[in-house]
């Protein structure tokens, strides 16, 4: 059984990971319910804009979404709305929205000059 949901978790980073996420573009969203899916947080936040992408992030033990989320708008305005007009409110319990700032590994800092 195990075996399987690896194979699962495999499959869903290499989505994860090929789906771009944009600086400005993308919001994260963390204290989300585990009950909560991709339609319903693409529901709620598509009043702020269209969306390219709603990533979840799954834990590889048990399938399940971590309670964290990325959402990747078509521009900019979109993504600053949301993040402006908090709180947000899901499922009964309060989403918090930040910016998504990406994070430089240690052999990309060599190619960013300042």
């Amino acid at each position: 059984m195990r075996s399987v949901a690896r194979g699962v978790t495999t499959n869903i980073k290499k989505l994860i990971e090929a789906r771009p996420q944009v600086p400005g573009q993308t919001v994260y969203l963390t204290h989300v319910k585990w009950v909560t899916g991709k339609p319903q947080l693409e529901h709620y936040f598509k009043r702020y804009g269209n969306i390219q992408s709603v990533n979840m992030f799954y834990d590889s033990e048990t399938g399940l979404h971590r309670g964290f989320a990325s959402i990747t708008f078509e521009n900019k305005d979109s993504a600053t709305k949301a993040i402006e007009q908090r709180p947000h409110v899901i499922d009964g319990d309060r989403i918090d929205v930040e910016p998504y700032i990406p994070m430089i590994s240690k052999n990309k800092k060599k190619d960013i000059m300042l």
